[in-house]
């Protein structure tokens, strides 16, 4: 037998073999090694968490797991840890299971579903978390420090999903092999985290156990990011398991000193300037600017290494410029930028700022906008501020609060002295120009008043308000208002408390929307109490003060009820290009929608502009945004509250809208602001309109609308715009005692005045071509003055029908054109008319003695010249008087062209036309009264007395047409019988052609005789005619000279220099016969009425019909006398 022997190589081997064996025991040691006295401090970073590895869970139908956590920041929402298995939704409700805070409240996550458990977890102190669930019972069990705080029986038999994803600090999701962060992470201390696949026993909870499925055990966690922190006070740091692999002790630290001892806090003072690039036709203001600037911050300060705690930017306009570009035009702004930020770092200060300026020298694109800096405009230098001091709050209503020593841009939490589960806030801000920290004012909204509010709105005399109670006393009288009699001495109160609310020094949003429900029940309760008219007032200024108090720190923010709306602005002064608020949508008492935007609204029930100018109102010298001023926009959903007892005839017709401007009052604009109001009832009749703005003097300072200011631009049945020279509430006022006819009669009226028109034009045009072509009919005077006056009123009537079409053209100059020619030819039409009424007074009354010189020349000269004066005056003043007045959507002949001034319209058209009435209807009278003293002493009384009567009304009929008499037919359309007087109006004077044709070229013989011989054949054509037979002479005959003793033989006087007419056929006056009975042959002129040498051709005994006509009538839809 041999021996065994072990050579060199044979002893290094099995050397080899014992030193491997010790290393893999010394490997499963150190994986094993158990975590029971260490810790994990989280400081919510995104990119700092613990995942497991090594292990994977196993499908779980009874399972127990339990945390301990410390939370050492107060945030809003937290999460201590997550398990997912579903890789394809990012939903954070997908979870399979988790835990996290939310507004204090625990938050559970299982099998995709989400329960709030409520409770609140205090800073700094250590809560052991278990969640419990067993299949087989469906029953669901949280305890938190060993107590029950949550049982429920789900009606579910799900297991834990196998093989997924748990995080320690996120609530997470894994896409693509990554921890995807959902959630904000946990800011504190986790530990202790075990999980068992059984359900354990309330008594198990607390112990110090290993979990058989997860443990708390360094094999189980991937550390790489976060290392553990040793600490012996930790619950089961001192168990015998943990003893014997614990490492090396180290001096215990202080939950609430543990962060800040391992990495300090520093705080930087910013100072920056930055140029912003824009592509876009409107420049962007500081808003824009600092929307950009908060969207970069977030992006470059990733982490929480990096925090900018509050940053202001405010404009450098001399720097803006010009930049050019081979492609595109770039404009740019600059601005100074001012910000602290802190850093949670343990390097030095000095590296700390230089990596801050490097993080800041760098461009920034979104969208048409960038952002540049250069290195040499950022400037960063520490600054070391104090913590906020121990603070002690008392409080009448809600108790006393001590507030503990606070880091700056901390919030400290007290629990509430009523309810301990909710808590007071208060914040440890910091001053960027002081560069201090500060207490904010303690917000203590959540927690109860130490004494309940009385049940009744009159017992709310004796509470005083406070900040602190505000929001309760406000949401008190909301809930107490349904019940309540709303009484004088109830809404006195109400206004009462409201006001002193208003008066303190902030105003949340909340607390606005919660005031502006109170005045919005109040005012839809319509209250009909005159005492109510004494609170208007007070209500209209509380309501502005509250837009002004209110804080926020966007653009603008808006306060909307159901049917009262605040909207509240602050433009940057230096783009203000113009403002307009609008309400969108409305329907009483609901859907109320409002927006602002810089260009007016085209559709929008209620719509302020303010032009451009107002920007020197806004501040525009100062730099700094909270300098400057606030615009604040009002809408008023009923007009309960705007009543005014002056009011006998009119009544508020529109919604009301106010605008104001903080600091600042606006009164005589050079640019006005536009106010459109929709109707609230539909102006179907036309009804006059008035433009009004709430007086808070009127009435004895009870308020009331006033005009002045105001003007009407453009109204129709639908809406009504407005041009006002200040700023205030705005509404439109319906005149009812000018209220308009209805549509159908207005339809049917101006269907007639067309028709008409056109009658009359076709007639005229007849009476001007006969009388033109056949030269005997227009030797005289008369017959000269007569076709002034057709070529007058056929212009007249072709303008008036042509004025709709050539306005659809919306053209302004077009448009302007046709108003003038139509004002231009009815003043001459009317003028023409006053000449034919002077031509009867010279003919019949004077008589003798009148010496006119060149009389048709200087009758044209009137005739034509005065109504040009009038017009070139017009156009001096302004030009813009004229234009296209559209009064009707719903009329097709609705765009005319006229006058737009009320007053322009009164001076030179009513004014004018009523002078010439009033003429002639004195003219008239006078004529009459001439021929009845001529016939009572040249006839005998006629035995046909009958046919005399019929003879004299028929001619005074013809002489009312001649002189224009019908258009006093508008002075009698009132009351009841004023559609039928409007009916008459439009019929005789849109027919006075018409009458002009029938009485000067059918009724008159002498021009029927001269048709016959010129126009007419056969039995029809009538030979060796001449226009003198009647009177027994010949064209060249010496004419008669009669005794001018007896006055009845001035009407036979004539002279063939003057200027004669003799009444036939149509004629009024009677002519004498040798039986008495028969008509007056002739009436001869004075002598010396027209001078020898006025040019005109010297006919003796000639006599000619007197002209008779009627005056056009054009419906009111035209604008004539609307």
């Amino acid at each position: 037998m041999k021996r065994l022997t072990c050579g060199p190589g044979q002893h290094s081997s099995h050397k080899a073999l014992g030193i491997l064996m010790v290393a893999a025991h010394l490997f499963l040691l150190a994986e094993t090694r158990s975590l029971h006295g260490e810790r994990l401090d989280l400081l919510g970073r995104n990119d700092k968490y613990v995942s497991l590895i090594n292990h994977s869970i196993p499908r779980l139908c009874q399972f127990t797991v339990c945390v301990d956590l410390n939370r050492t920041a107060n945030v809003s929402s937290w999460a201590a840890f997550s398990y997912d298995t579903n890789n394809t939704s990012t939903d954070i409700n997908d979870i399979e299971l988790g835990l996290s805070g939310e507004n204090k409240q625990l938050r559970l996550y299982l099998f995709g579903t989400r329960r709030d458990i409520k409770i609140d977890l205090a800073l700094f102190v250590w809560y052991s978390v278990c969640c419990l669930w067993d299949t087989g019972k469906q029953l669901l069990e949280v305890y938190c420090n060993g107590e029950l705080v949550h049982s429920e029986t789900i009606g579910s038999t799900e297991c834990l999903k196998p093989n997924g994803s748990l995080v320690l600090g996120h609530l997470h999701k894994r896409k693509d092999g990554f921890i995807v962060r959902i959630s904000n992470s946990f800011i504190g201390s986790l530990y202790y985290f075990q999980m068992w696949d059984r359900v354990m026993g309330r008594e198990e909870l607390l112990d110090c156990a290993m979990g058989n499925t997860v443990s708390w055990k360094e094999g189980y966690w991937n550390f790489s990011s976060i290392l553990p922190v040793v600490d012996h006070h930790l619950r089961c740091a001192g168990s015998s398991e943990a003893s014997s692999t614990r490492a090396p002790a180290l001096p215990p630290l202080s939950p609430a000193s543990s962060t800040n001892g391992t990495i300090p806090l520093s705080f930087f003072n910013v100072h920056m300037n930055f140029s912003l690039f824009y592509k876009t036709e409107r420049a962007p203001d500081y808003y824009d600017a600092r929307k950009l600037l908060e969207n970069w911050f977030s992006i470059i300060f990733t982490g929480e290494e990096f925090v900018v705690t509050n940053f202001k930017v405010r404009g450098n306009y001399p720097q803006s410029s010009v930049y050019k570009s081979i492609h595109i035009k770039q404009m740019s702004q600059s601005y100074i930028c001012k910000a602290i930020v802190k850093a949670t770092s343990l390097e030095m200060q000095e590296v700390l700022s230089l990596r801050i300026k490097q993080l800041l020298n760098d461009t920034y694109e979104e969208g048409p906008l960038s952002l540049y800096v250069k290195p040499e405009d950022v400037a960063v230098k520490p600054i070391a501020l104090m913590d906020c001091p121990q603070s002690f709050s008392h409080t009448t209503y809600k108790g006393n609060y001590s507030w503990p020593l606070t880091s700056p841009a901390t919030e400290a939490e007290v629990s509430c002295r009523k309810n301990p589960l909710q808590s007071a806030q208060r914040s440890c801000a910091i001053s960027i120009e002081l560069e201090q920290a500060f207490w904010k004012k303690p917000n203590m909204t959540e927690c109860k008043l130490l004494e309940e509010l009385p049940n009744n709105i009159l017992d709310l005399h004796n509470i005083t308000i406070t900040e602190e109670n505000a929001q309760d006393v406000v949401q008190h009288i909301l809930y107490l208002l349904p019940d309540a009699t709303l009484h004088m001495e109830e809404l006195e109160i109400i206004t009462s408390k409201i006001s002193d609310i208003v008066g303190l020094a902030d105003m949340t949003v909340t607390l606005a929307e919660t005031i502006l429900s109170i005045l919005n029940y109040i005012l839809l309760q319509e209250i009909e109490d005159q005492n109510i008219r004494k609170m208007t007032n007070s209500i209209l200024r509380t309501t502005e003060e509250i837009g002004y108090e209110v804080t926020y720190t966007e653009r603008n923010t808006s306060v909307i009820t159901t049917s009262l709306a605040l909207l509240v602005t602050s433009p940057d002064p230096s783009v203000f290009g113009g403002l307009a608020f609008g309400v969108t949508s409305y329907n009483r008492g609901m859907d109320l929608k409002i927006n602002v935007q810089e260009n007016p609204f085209k559709n929008a029930l209620a719509s302020v502009f303010l032009p451009q100018s107002l920007k020197k109102f806004l501040g525009i010298e100062h730099s700094d945004p909270d300098k400057h001023s606030k615009i604040q926009f009002k809408f008023f959903g009923t007009t309960s509250l705007f009543a005014d007892d002056s009011l006998k005839k009119e009544r508020l017709n529109t919604y009301v809208v106010g605008a104001s401007i903080e600091r600042a009052s606006i009164q005589n604009l050079n640019e006005p602001v536009t106010i459109t109001l929709q109707h609230v009832d539909r102006n179907t009749g036309n009804a006059a309109v008035h433009c009004v703005f709430w007086d808070f003097e009127k009435n004895n300072g009870l308020g009331g609308w006033n005009t002045s200011g105001c003007e009407m631009e453009y109204t129709d049945m639908n809406y009504t715009i407005c041009f006002c020279n200040h700023l205030t509430h705005f509404g439109v006022l319906l005149d009812l005692s000018r209220t308009q006819i209805d549509t159908t009669h207005d339809r049917i009226l101006t269907l007639l005045s067309y028709a008409g028109c056109g009658a009359s034009s076709l007639f005229l045009g007849i009476t001007l071509v006969t009388y033109l072509a056949l030269e005997k009919l227009r030797r005289d005077n008369p017959s000269k003055i007569l076709l002034n006056l057709c070529a007058a009123l056929l212009m007249l009537n072709m303008v008036f029908l042509t004025n709709s079409w050539l306005s659809s053209f919306d053209q302004p100059g077009l448009c302007i054109t046709v108003a003038v020619l139509l004002h231009y030819f009815l003043l001459a039409a009317f003028t023409w008319m006053c000449l034919e009424s002077v031509h009867f007074y010279l003919a019949l009354v004077k008589v003798f003695n009148v010496y006119v010189p060149k009389y048709i020349l200087k009758c044209c000269i009137a005739g034509w010249g005065i109504p040009a004066i009038v017009i070139t005056i017009v156009l001096i003043i302004n030009k813009d008087f004229y234009g296209n007045g559209s009064h009707s959507e719903g009329n097709p002949f609705s765009n005319f062209c006229w006058i737009q001034e009320n007053v322009v319209f009164y001076i030179s058209v009513v004014a004018y036309v009523f002078v010439i009435f009033l003429t002639n209807t004195a003219m008239f009278i006078t004529v009459l009264l001439q021929i009845h003293s001529v016939k009572s002493r040249t006839q005998k009384r006629s035995r046909i007395w009958k046919r005399d009567f019929l003879q004299d009304l028929k001619s005074a009929f013809s002489l009312m047409f001649l002189l224009g008499l019908t258009w006093g037919f508008v002075f009698f359309a009132w009351g009841a019988v004023r559609i039928f007087f409007l009916y008459l109006f439009s019929i005789f004077n849109t027919l006075q052609g018409f009458f002009i044709f029938v009485f000067h070229c059918l009724m008159k013989e002498e021009v029927v005789k001269q048709c016959r011989v010129h126009f007419c054949w056969g039995r029809c054509h009538l030979n060796n005619y001449s226009d003198w037979s009647a009177s027994g002479g010949t064209a060249g005959s010496t004419p008669r000279r009669l005794n001018h003793t007896s006055p009845s033989q001035r009407l036979w006087s004539l002279n063939s220099n003057g200027t004669s007419t003799t009444f036939n056929g149509s004629s009024f006056l009677p002519r004498t016969s040798p039986d008495g009975n028969s008509r007056i042959a002739e009436v001869h002129y004075n002598p010396s009425a027209v001078s020898p040498d006025d040019g005109e051709t010297k006919q003796p005994c000639s006599r000619r019909t007197l002209p008779m006509d009627t005056g056009p009538h054009y419906p009111q839809k035209a604008g004539f006398f609307h």
